[in-house]
């Protein structure tokens, strides 16, 4: 009787609690509503704050249908990279979006940077006033593929309270974080020499204590494309060649390599082009 009575009560604080637990799941989902088609789903959310900096930390979340896929920052030879509009922003003084490392697709001799299944842009925004709410509107373009390729667009709105009355969902912070793990880190470009081998042609050394590369990625100056670097010498692991084409004198031109390594690993570096 004592255990039945006592199963009552339980039951009974369950159903008073459970809606109020719920409302406060939802409560601190701060997310867009999510867009949804036949091939994907996307929803801008937001993931963080650090009130002492002033940064509002969000992310753009897309989900792909098997089979399909979207395209990093720099596709290579084929796709294009996401468009970003920022619209009717409120209490926004700067935005910046990294780019989790992408996987390379090799196919009909054409090389691409890709996301497959799912994948989190991190987004830091610096708030111009911590006390105020901030407004954000993004329009954004971007291209899925399979067989075939289709141009996609989505409108994504989101009101956020001031940064003292805030409360973010503790699974959008840990998915945003595990994507936020994923951008390679910045690093030194002191070390490494690039510069003119051939016509058309970059040379890039390496130190000798560097990491064992998988894949290298150069993104440089609108007007220049650049090939996917190679083994100069497969004796010498640290030292590439690539080709480049374009419009314009390479000499002193900057560029970013990004580091794929063996480990899984990605870092990101800013360069010179020696003559």
């Amino acid at each position: 009787m004592i255990m039945k009575k006592a199963a009552f009560i339980s039951a009974f604080i369950v159903m008073i609690l459970l809606p109020l637990l719920v409302g406060n799941v939802f409560a601190n989902n701060i997310s867009s509503s999510w867009i949804i088609d036949q091939y994907t789903k996307s929803r801008l959310f937001v993931g963080g704050y650090d009130k002492e900096k002033k940064h509002l930390y969000l992310g753009w979340q897309i989900s792909l249908k098997d089979g399909w896929k979207t395209y990093w920052r720099s596709p290579g030879d084929a796709g294009l990279p996401p468009r970003w509009t920022w619209t009717q922003n409120r209490n926004i003084q700067k935005i910046s979006v990294n780019w989790p490392a992408p996987k390379l697709l090799h196919i009909f001799g054409m090389d691409t940077y890709v996301y497959y299944h799912e994948v989190i842009l991190p987004i830091t925004m610096e708030i111009s006033d911590i006390t105020k709410p901030t407004s954000i509107l993004l329009n954004l373009e971007y291209m899925i593929c399979a067989e075939i390729c289709i141009p996609k667009e989505g409108r994504y709105r989101l009101d956020i309270p001031d940064l003292d009355h805030i409360d973010v969902s503790f699974f959008q912070k840990a998915q945003l974080d595990r994507h936020k793990a994923l951008v390679p880190t910045i690093t030194s470009g002191d070390t490494l020499n690039v510069r003119l081998d051939t016509e058309n042609t970059l040379l890039i050394d390496l130190p000798a204590d560097f990491k064992p590369v998988d894949d290298m990625i150069i993104e440089g100056p609108d007007g220049l494309l650049f090939g996917r670097p190679e083994l100069a010498d497969i004796t010498d692991q640290n030292r590439f060649t690539a080709s480049y084409r374009g419009n314009q004198a390479i000499k002193g031109q900057q560029l970013t390599l990004t580091f794929l390594f063996e480990d899984g690993t990605a870092s990101e570096t800013t360069v010179t082009v020696q003559p």
